[in-house]
């Protein structure tokens, strides 16, 4: 299916992504030129959502590997079922299972318990594979993914090669935990993803939450920008941009004031230290936000 930039941009908003130009062209071209995609940037701005958003868009299956330290290979690749192997040689030997070439049967792809990684390999599907916070990962397995991806295949050398026969869009993302290396860089489509505009992120909340009010909407948007311009410990997501916005909803609140900030200010901030330095500016937000009148 070959979609133009505009259409990419379209299918994403069908399924509640907001997008932007730059990223519909990032997934045109990863698409046409068959790359992946690497995403970078702040925690909570949509990364992974991104690809799920694609997944659902494209009407492909995700398949999804979140990665940690110590992640190994066999957990992303597979590994033999050893106990059914087992159970077979017992059956055999018993003569309750008659099978002249048991040592061939169960080094078979049937005995071969498929993970996240070679199932997408040998899917018929077209695919979205999300390798999720590659950062955590080592170098070693990011030198694997950087092989088996950059060739289009991965060797069991017990069973066979699986060459990838279908559409794969790979996807991967980091939240710079450490440096990964030029090599897995060089071979993908650079995203950087940041925190969006105030009008990006008006449009985001609006369309999780159509009823809310305009004042509201801004005034929540308002706020949660000017925390991001301080130095805060963690500063707030746009999953907790929504967050917030849903505890005023729940709360009955219509517009901020001191006390509806206050009070619900641990639903943004999760530091202690990070709520006592946006109290201490508590009175210049209050100042700068948007009135009834402004928004009319």
């Amino acid at each position: 299916m070959s979609l133009t930039i505009n259409e990419i941009g379209e299918k994403l908003r069908s399924v509640n992504y907001i997008s932007t130009e730059q990223i519909n062209t990032t997934v045109f071209l990863a698409m046409k030129l068959k790359k992946s995609i690497l995403i970078e940037g702040p925690a909570g701005v949509g990364k992974t959502s991104l690809a799920t958003s694609l997944a659902k868009a494209l009407n492909r299956r995700l398949i999804r590997i979140q990665c940690y330290e110590g992640i190994s290979l066999e957990q992303v690749l597979g590994e033999f079922n050893y106990s059914r192997q087992l159970l077979t040689i017992e059956l055999v030997k018993s003569g309750l299972l008659d099978d002249p070439e048991v040592q061939k049967t169960i080094f078979s792809e049937d005995f071969f318990i498929k993970r996240p990684l070679l199932e997408a390999f040998a899917s018929k599907e077209d695919i979205i594979l999300l390798i999720d916070e590659i950062d955590k990962s080592d170098a070693e397995f990011e030198s694997f993914l950087l092989e088996a991806l950059g060739e289009r295949q991965i060797t069991i050398p017990e069973l066979k090669t699986f060459h990838g026969q279908n559409d794969i869009l790979v996807i991967m993302t980091s939240n710079a935990e450490r440096m990964l290396s030029e090599p897995l860089k060089r071979r993908c489509l650079h995203l950087y993803l940041d925190f969006p505009s105030k009008e990006r992120e008006i449009d985001i909340l609006k369309i999780h939450a159509p009823s809310v009010s305009t004042l509201l909407l801004k005034q929540v948007v308002h706020v949660i920008h000017e925390f991001r311009k301080v130095d805060l410990r963690k500063l707030p997501s746009i999953s907790e941009s929504f967050e917030w916005l849903n505890a005023l909803l729940a709360l009955n609140i219509e517009k901020l004031d001191r006390a509806a900030i206050r009070t619900t200010l641990n639903v943004v901030l999760k530091y202690q230290e990070d709520l006592k330095r946006v109290n201490s500016m508590l009175n210049e937000v209050l100042l700068s936000l948007p009135s009834k009148d402004e928004v009319e």
